[in-house]
């Protein structure tokens, strides 16, 4: 089974709840029921930390899942292609080209998802 780990830094949170309330969203977007950990984020004023780990549902068809579980949230995405172990990396940088999917979600500042096998 695998397992993917999103790491989200967000931007303007002046409070934990707000992250908080951030994390669910993003959780609820993927689907993703195991929760996330939070925590402040010291190298952007106002922002957290978040950590999601879910599940790879499609083994067989795990890197075009991650394009699609990512792309729920924003775009665009850096995707780094691991051949030898047929996995992605991707990372979303917020810029001006950045789209996001629901306007709540535009705090976001960076983010980085990977697959990890069990």
């Amino acid at each position: 089974m695998k397992n993917f780990r999103l790491t989200l830094i967000t931007e303007n949170q002046n409070s934990l709840e707000k992250g908080k309330k951030f994390a669910e969203l993003v959780c609820e977007t993927l689907n993703c029921e195991n929760g996330f950990e939070i925590s402040k984020y010291e190298k952007l004023k106002n922002s957290y930390r978040i950590e999601i780990i879910g599940k790879i549902t499609d083994q067989n068809n795990s890197i075009s899942e991650s394009i699609e579980l990512t792309d729920r949230i924003c775009s665009p995405w850096i995707v780094n292609f691991d051949r030898t172990e047929n996995e992605v990396e991707l990372m979303f940088n917020k810029s001006d080209f950045s789209s996001f999917r629901r306007k709540e979600i535009n705090v976001l500042n960076w983010a980085q998802f990977e697959i990890e096998n069990e």
